[in-house]
């Protein structure tokens, strides 16, 4: 049977979730997803679907997808290009992985092309795990290793709160600018960080996954000092997609307060666990403060590079 390479629509979003969660389980990534995320994810800001995805269909399976994203503005003079992609367990070992990802580099090359014009270009994407056959298709490709993602839980059930006080609370929709305002004071000073635009901030705050009534934050007047924001992206485990401080409190244990205040929230919910991810190159040592509130590793999510121009 001949198969079918087509960009993806939002009739696909079903089939696209489906795909995505079987690779997660069948690699052991945990990067498990839900219909709305994909919508989501597919109706993001700038985000062209015609052009910028890829999907294989043998019949009416969907056996392999890829999407191509850029930041908004240059990062560190680089056009800074997001590939991802991923072929189904049981259609591996046909040529399809190495396909895929030389359209979506061809894709994400033009696309840098037409939004910078002449500027330097980094390609970046997912390693999964030590020793996945994706690091091997990768290096394959010219790609090197740039820097890993913990992934660190609590299993709140047996979760030891240590029963301090703390000034954090539910963020409100009039709190949203205020948080945008934050996060990027606090990653300022971070690897591979650009600045969230109000457009793409209000695209993330309103997405199916956010969970505002797990998310805490802690305010001086109209100003977040500190904020964890919290999503589900799969029943029974709330997922700590940001937290951060800005930088002119940092040390005065403020991010550990909203923690805390995140988690307590989280288990009072009657939450299994919570997650989330930390940059191994985080300037400010964030895994040694999730070990202190208690998370601890359960994997490690590598991220390849390769510098065109």
């Amino acid at each position: 049977m001949d198969l079918i390479w087509r960009p993806l629509t939002l009739h696909d979003v079903a089939a696209a979730t489906e795909l995505n969660n079987t690779v997660a389980l069948a690699d052991g990534t945990g990067e498990v997803i839900t219909q709305g995320a994909q919508a989501d994810f597919l109706n993001q800001p700038r985000f062209d679907r015609g052009t910028d995805t890829m999907s294989v269909w043998k019949g009416t399976d969907l056996i392999g997808a890829g999407v191509v994203s850029s930041r908004e503005t240059l990062v560190e003079g680089r056009a800074l290009m997001g590939t991802h992609g991923h072929i189904h367990p049981d259609h591996r070992r046909q040529g399809l992985g190495t396909q895929l990802l030389t359209w979506l580099q061809e894709r994400a090359l033009a696309l840098a092309g037409a939004r910078f014009p002449g500027a330097p270009v980094r390609l970046r994407t997912s390693g999964d795990l030590a020793g996945s056959p994706t690091q091997r298709l990768l290096e394959a490709f010219g790609y090197t290793p740039d820097n890993s993602f913990l992934t660190m839980e609590v299993d709140l059930a047996s979760w030891a709160d240590p029963g301090t006080g703390t000034r954090a609370v539910a963020p409100d929709v009039a709190t949203q600018d205020a948080i945008r305002e934050a996060h990027n004071d606090s990653f300022r000073d971070h690897r591979n960080h650009s600045e969230i635009s109000a457009s793409d901030w209000q695209h993330f705050a309103t997405m199916s996954t956010v969970r505002p009534e797990l998310s805490r934050v802690i305010r001086d007047g109209d100003r977040v000092l500190a904020y964890a924001i919290a999503g589900e992206h799969q029943p029974g485990v709330v997922h700590i997609n940001l937290v951060g401080t800005r930088r002119e409190v940092r040390g005065q244990g403020l991010a550990k307060d909203v923690l805390i205040a995140a988690l307590r929230a989280a288990r009072d919910a009657g939450y299994r666990v919570s997650e989330l991810e930390v940059d191994s190159t985080s300037p400010t040592g964030a895994d040694r403060l999730y070990r202190s509130v208690g998370y601890q590793e359960v994997r490690v999510i590598s991220r390849y590079i390769r510098d065109v121009g």
